[in-house]
């Protein structure tokens, strides 16, 4: 069949894939920028400039106008919602909720994207995403004491991993994965929820962790979404359960929104039985990132990255090359819409929240907020897998300072966004 010119201005089909039935193509305007191809079950396959090809399934009555979606009127309310107050006004945090739940939202390349209209009355999509304005499930103004700067909690230390190959394999202090492998090898759980480098080292992705040195082999920050929540949907349909989860801060929100849904199955969080928050200022784009990264030459692995506390105000990242830094300010500008939204920097909705030690690059600062949390810690600390000190006096207020100044910025944003 003759497939129609791009729209001018749409999105490239490099950008979001797209796939339909001819006969349902006929009745669309597709918007495609490389060359199609149909397949055998008549489905259209889409070459991607050089990456590989993608073939995605199902669309109807969807085109891109202007890197927007256009839903045919039938959409029902729950995802149409989705796509309009969070798609496409662009602060999606790819957090990976509404993914894996259903086959009408999946997540490739760095963006979730609807594949096709849905019709489920749960509206699940809509109640989990953290973006989303939800009654329901809805966490605004649910932040609980301590000044309301970082949640509730019961206690702070500075924390670092007993094992030192874990220690030298982590980020700083090692400490999230020195707690998985002890939650994994005393049966807390079976399996973990975390997010590896991908194989180019900055597009991450969710992955079910079964193994200590399947934990390892992800450790170590990362600077840009991945979506790993969607891995955590999959698990559970496929039966897993006893699941630990590590997230930012949106995700470990979407996951109290699941808790709170008023729609559809709720086993995904009874399946969870750890959530480790990671503390969080803004992730970056993984598209813009990759841009970004090859204007400036960067090529192969990146191994790992950071963000030395202030004042280095730099951007590190280690290549076979060696060390790259990159001012601060160059970075910001490929942060996440969404990001400046979020009024949480330090994961309140955790079993349990870790960051670094400002000042001290080799531990880690660890806020205990729930019983569950509580005993996991305590016993690893007894047992030996966890070293602890007192975190100072003068590290605590730097902390709650940084928190309320990511909170207050993301609440003059939202004083200012209009009604939705």
């Amino acid at each position: 069949m003759q497939v129609e010119d791009p729209v001018p201005g749409g999105r490239a089909a490099s950008q979001i894939p797209c796939c339909v039935p001819e006969e349902r193509a006929k009745a669309t305007r597709l918007v495609l920028c490389e060359i199609p191809s149909w397949r055998e079950d008549n489905t259209l396959m889409v070459d991607q400039g050089g990456k590989g090809e993608m073939c995605c399934g199902p669309l109807e009555a969807r085109s891109f106008l202007d890197g927007r979606y256009t839903m045919g009127s039938v959409s029902p309310k729950g995802q149409k919602s989705l796509i309009e107050k969070v798609l496409n006004r662009g602060i999606c945090v790819k957090c990976g909720a509404c993914v894996g739940i259903c086959p009408y939202f999946s997540y490739w390349d760095g963006q979730v994207t609807a594949l096709d209209i849905c019709h489920a009355e749960t509206w699940r999509c809509l109640q989990y995403c953290p973006r989303a304005d939800y009654e329901a499930t809805s966490l605004e103004g649910d932040t609980g004491g301590n000044e309301q700067t970082m949640g509730e909690y019961r206690e702070i230390w500075a924390a670092r991993a007993a094992d030192r190959d874990v220690y030298d394999q982590g980020q700083y202090g090692g400490v999230v994965s020195s707690l998985l492998i002890f939650a994994m090898e005393r049966n807390f759980i079976d399996a973990a929820v975390v997010t590896d480098s991908g194989n180019d080292g900055f597009s991450p992705g969710g992955r079910l962790a079964k193994s200590p040195a399947e934990i390892l082999e992800c450790a170590g920050s990362r600077y840009s979404a991945s979506a790993s929540l969607a891995v955590l949907n999959r698990a559970v349909d496929r039966g897993e359960d006893r699941l630990g989860v590590v997230g930012l801060p949106c995700q470990m929100q979407a996951l109290e929104r699941m808790a709170r849904s008023n729609g559809g199955p709720k086993k995904t969080t009874e399946q969870v039985k750890l959530r480790i928050g990671l503390f969080c200022t803004w992730a970056l784009d993984y598209r813009a990132l990759r841009a970004f990264l090859e204007r400036e030459g960067i090529e192969g692995r990146v191994r790992k990255y950071d963000i030395p506390p202030p004042p280095a105000e730099t951007f590190m990242l280690l290549t076979d090359d060696g060390w790259r830094h990159i001012p601060l300010e160059e970075i910001r500008n490929l942060v996440q819409e969404g990001c400046t939204l979020c009024t949480d920097m330090t994961a309140e909705w955790a079993d349990i929240s870790i960051g670094t030690v400002e000042g001290r690059t080799n531990w880690n600062t660890v806020i205990i907020r729930t019983e569950n949390g509580a005993k996991l810690f305590r016993q690893a600390v007894a047992e030996g897998a966890i070293k602890i000190e007192n975190l100072p006096g003068e590290n605590l207020d730097h902390l709650k300072e940084a928190a309320l100044s990511k909170r207050r910025r993301a609440e003059a944003i939202l004083k200012n966004e209009p009604e939705s």
